[in-house]
C-alpha cells in the first residue's frame, strides 16, 4: 500500500510535487501522483496529499489528507472566494499554507493542524556556481509571457539595449514576432533541464510579477532559483522583491531604473553557497518539519487501520 499519494489539481504546474517525492524518498516513504481526484479514487494509499483549489469531498473516508494553500485567489472577488474554499471545502486532517499571510486570508477553522511552507529550489542549482564566467546569454527568462502584465515589454526593453536574452514560456505569435525582430532567443514552452540548462548560461535572471495584489504578496519562484544558482535578479520594483531582498541581504538589479549591467559589482547581488543553501528544497522542507508531519499522519493511519482490524476480529 502506498503511504501517500499527491493529488494534482488543475492545470497547475507544482514543481513542488517532485521536490517532496524526492525528498520523502529518501526517508523511505513511498508515494505515487495522481492526475485528478477520479485517478486519486483508484488508489487506496494512507495519505493524500491535495492543492486547492476548492476541494469539495474527500478523496477516502478511509484515509487521511492534507489541504494545501501555497496562494491566495486571484481575479475578482478574492475573499469571497476564499471564503467558499475556507467553509465548503471537505475538512483536512492538516493544512499547508505559503505562509502566515496566506494563511490569514483564508478563514478555516483553527482546530485543524497547520504549517507552513514557503518556496524552494533544487539544490542541483548550487552547481552553476561552479562553472565557468563565460556566458552565452546575458539575460534569462522563463514563465508567463503574454499572458502576464509588463514581460513581453521588459524583454523587448532589455533587447533594446542590446543585451542578449533567452526566453521560454507561452509567447503570442506577435510576441513571437517582436522578439525575433529583436534577436531575442525565444524557445517556447521548455522542460526543466532546459530551464536549467539556460541558467547555467546565463549572467542573470528576469523576474516581472505586476505590483498588484495578491500577486506582490507571493513568493516568486524564479527569484529563489537565481539565488540558489548565484545568478543576479533583474526585477521589476514591487512589495515582495523589495522585502525579501531586505531580510534576506541581497540587492536587485531594478527594472525601473537606468540598467548597465557591464558595470555591476555583482558581491551585493549574490548570496554566498551557505545562504543559498537555505532556500533549497531540502532545507525548505527539514525547517518546516514536513518529514515529522507525513510520518506522524502515516502513523495515525496505520494506528486507527490497525483497530478496525481488530475490533473486526
Amino acid at each position: 500500500m502506498i503511504d501517500v499519494c499527491f493529488v494534482k489539481t488543475g492545470r497547475a504546474f507544482l514543481p513542488e510535487i517532485y521536490a517532496y517525492r524526492a525528498y520523502l524518498h529518501k526517508k523511505g516513504i513511498t508515494t505515487c501522483i495522481a492526475d485528478d481526484l477520479k485517478q486519486a479514487k483508484q488508489i487506496h494509499c494512507k495519505v493524500y496529499y491535495r492543492f486547492g483549489g476548492f476541494l469539495t469531498q474527500r478523496v477516502a473516508n478511509d484515509s487521511l489528507e492534507v489541504h494545501e494553500y501555497h496562494t491566495i485567489s486571484t481575479g475578482r472577488f478574492v475573499s469571497l472566494k476564499n471564503i467558499v474554499k475556507s467553509f465548503f471545502s471537505a475538512k483536512p486532517d492538516y493544512l499547508s499554507f505559503l505562509n502566515s499571510y496566506v494563511e490569514s486570508t483564508y478563514f478555516f477553522s483553527s482546530g485543524i493542524p497547520t504549517f507552513y511552507r514557503d518556496m524552494g529550489a533544487e539544490s542541483s542549482l548550487l552547481d552553476i556556481r561552479k562553472l565557468s564566467d563565460k556566458k552565452d546569454y546575458d539575460i534569462c527568462y522563463f514563465g508567463s509571457i503574454s499572458n502576464r502584465e509588463g514581460v513581453s515589454d521588459a524583454i523587448l526593453y532589455l533587447a533594446s539595449k542590446g543585451y542578449q536574452l533567452v526566453v521560454g514560456g507561452n509567447a503570442s505569435e506577435k510576441d513571437q514576432e517582436l522578439f525575433a525582430k529583436h534577436d531575442v532567443h525565444y524557445l517556447g514552452v521548455c522542460s526543466r533541464e532546459v530551464v536549467y540548462d539556460c541558467l547555467s548560461r546565463s549572467r542573470f535572471g528576469l523576474n516581472i510579477v505586476p505590483d498588484e495584489y495578491p500577486l506582490n504578496r507571493q513568493t516568486a519562484t524564479k527569484v529563489i532559483e537565481y539565488l540558489v544558482a548565484g545568478i543576479p535578479v533583474i526585477s521589476n520594483n514591487y512589495q515582495w522583491i523589495r522585502e525579501h531582498s531586505m531580510s534576506t541581504g541581497y540587492d536587485f538589479l531594478d527594472l525601473d531604473s537606468a540598467i548597465e549591467l557591464n558595470n555591476v559589482e555583482l558581491g551585493r547581488f549574490i548570496l554566498n553557497e551557505a545562504q543559498a543553501k537555505r532556500f533549497t528544497w531540502d532545507s525548505i522542507l527539514d525547517e518546516c518539519g514536513f518529514y515529522k508531519i507525513i510520518k506522524e499522519l502515516i502513523e495515525r493511519y496505520e494506528s486507527t487501520s490497525s483497530c478496525h482490524c481488530s475490533n473486526h476480529d
